[in-house]
């Protein structure tokens, strides 16, 4: 049995990424959700978001640890193997959205947008592919694309968004009438029209398929 040893991450354990069997993060953070920074009161420490590489055991922070901004968990977009973040600045009311891209360690801010154009920050999300910011609405199941275009869909109750590609997003839904089983729902992507509806669930792997598990 080989061991690896990461002296100075005693705090840390590293989480799976979604869409990649290649890399792990770790986000070390007294609160879990950037809406609860505010009750710091301006002594939020800052998020710290590793990345780690596997099998090399290479470890990265492309974001530099800030007092009082808080990083969100990465989305991985497979087709240039890159990681989209979302930074809340509470120094300066801003939201960002970075993308780091590992094989060349570079990093970049693609927008900004100011806290006011969000309301509260519950349920703001990163989708892909490619990246869009969302914000869901559980309560009225709607969701509204802040970024790169924006537009509002009306969802059906208990459906969320699983991604989008080729102009069309992918969405699941629950449904409990007694026993549990999920729906998997194709709607356009400009006008939120249902194309297509099967039962089952989607889970995207590691080398850029979805598998459709239905009947």
């Amino acid at each position: 049995m080989i061991f690896k040893i990461f002296k100075g991450f005693e705090d840390t354990y590293p989480e799976g990424v979604e869409g990649t069997d290649s890399w792990y993060y770790a986000q070390l953070t007294p609160c879990s959700e950037a809406y609860e920074v505010p009750c710091f009161k301006g002594e939020y420490p800052g998020t710290r978001l590793y990345f780690f590489e596997y099998p090399s055991g290479n470890v990265f922070e492309p974001i530099k640890q800030e007092k009082n901004v808080f990083l969100e968990r990465p989305v991985y977009e497979y087709k240039d193997n890159s990681f989209g973040i979302i930074r809340y600045d509470f120094n300066k009311e801003v939201i960002q959205v970075f993308i780091f891209k590992p094989d060349c360690s570079s990093v970049e801010i693609i927008t900004e947008m100011p806290f006011s154009k969000v309301g509260d920050m519950i349920n703001l999300r990163l989708e892909v592919s490619p990246f869009v910011l969302v914000k869901y609405d559980i309560q009225n199941d709607t969701i509204d694309f802040l970024w790169p275009k924006e537009k509002h869909i009306q969802f059906e109750e208990n459906e969320f968004l699983n991604f989008q590609n080729d102009g069309k997003i992918y969405t699941s839904k629950w449904i409990e009438d007694p026993h549990y089983r999920e729906e998997i729902i194709i709607r356009d992507a400009e006008t939120g029209e249902i194309l297509e509806r099967m039962p089952g669930y989607l889970r995207r792997m590691p080398d850029g398929s979805v598998w459709v598990m239905t009947r």
